[in-house]
């Protein structure tokens, strides 16, 4: 059975039974949901059959534990170590690197996790639940839109630099990490030729455990412009990198492990209007072990015992609602 579940922030969880089909995110029809990976090599967009108000363990499809690389503490660091010291040599000034938590389930049904993460982050992320033999049940709560609205005002934003703490002061090294993003993010909505841009002041916003930095954008381009307009603007260098397309080669060269749905696509593109979001703190649930997908932005200055404990206050998110039977 191939199940979609999604919340929009301030909507209600709707559950559906369907199939999810495979196509290039180019040939995306309104009035879908759909799912990328982080190359958006592969897409799948959902054809809803019916809505159901509850679904069993027994109606998703589970991976086998061993179909995915986990990455223990020593061996992260070691592997950000390199990271790092290549970055001049591949003229790298900021890339993501990521690891794979490994975490055991407990006796806690799927549907009572996602309910949980639903009421948990019902105002600030978009809670959903994808599951299917193609590619096994993954489940998420991610705060990063895309872009989303209609054709008479679009919104995005730039969202990157971590910190646990809103006492902390922010690094020069997030300040920089984020600007890269607003730039990027900025240069791409330029390029459609939008009307009435508008960027606003950056603020520090709470999302699920951690803290971010975030810049916000208003602006409208028309409908059958959005196709490329989402194509064009991921990935942002807040889950890829500087300069993009270099990052991008390197991270799929350096990390040890497939990100698949990870720091990729997710949302809505309808007729009159878009709700796209770029997956963050997701998980694939295994048959016995929940498998949380953890990054962080990476430049020539980072600290890695830093970097590895923003993964760790980034897994939380996640944690606050699983194994609480």
């Amino acid at each position: 059975m191939a199940i979609l579940a999604i919340q929009f922030p301030n909507e209600e969880l709707k559950i559906y039974e369907g199939k999810w089909h495979a196509e290039k995110l180019e040939n995306l029809k309104d009035d879908h949901f759909f799912i990328t990976d982080f190359t958006k090599d592969k897409m799948y967009f959902f054809e809803k059959e019916k809505e159901i108000d509850v679904f069993t363990d027994e109606n998703l499809s589970f991976n086998d534990d061993g179909s995915v690389f986990f990455v223990n503490g020593r061996y992260y660091l070691q592997g950000l170590e390199i990271f790092i010291d290549y970055f001049q040599e591949n003229d790298i000034q900021k890339a993501i690197y990521s690891r794979i938590k490994e975490v055991e389930r407990g006796k806690q049904p799927v549907f009572e996790t996602l309910k949980a993460l639903a009421a948990t982050y019902s105002k600030e992320a978009l809670v959903y639940l994808a599951s299917d033999e193609k590619f096994g049940t993954w489940v998420g709560a991610t705060p990063e839109v895309l872009v989303q609205g209609d054709e008479e005002k679009l919104y995005s934003m730039a969202l990157a630099g971590t910190k646990a703490e809103e006492s902390t002061a922010w690094t020069e090294k997030e300040e920089v990490e984020h600007q890269y993003v607003v730039d990027y993010v900025k240069e791409k909505i330029k390029a459609h030729s939008p009307k009435d841009l508008t960027v606003f002041p950056t603020e520090t916003v709470k999302n699920g455990a951690v803290y971010h930095l975030r810049t916000n954008y208003e602006f409208q381009i028309e409908s059958n412009k959005w196709n490329a307009l989402i194509n064009d603007m991921h990935p942002t260098p807040a889950v890829c990198g500087t300069p993009m397309e270099k990052a991008q080669a390197y991270i799929l060269e350096m990390e040890p492990h497939e990100r698949a749905f990870y720091a990729g696509l997710i949302g809505w593109k309808g007729e009159e209007d878009l709700k796209v979001y770029v997956n963050l703190r997701c998980m694939q649930i295994l048959q016995t072990k929940y498998a949380l997908y953890l990054g962080g932005g990476i430049t020539k200055d980072s600290d890695i015992g830093a970097e590895w404990r923003e993964t760790e206050a980034k897994s939380e998110t996640l944690l606050a609602v699983i194994n609480k039977d």
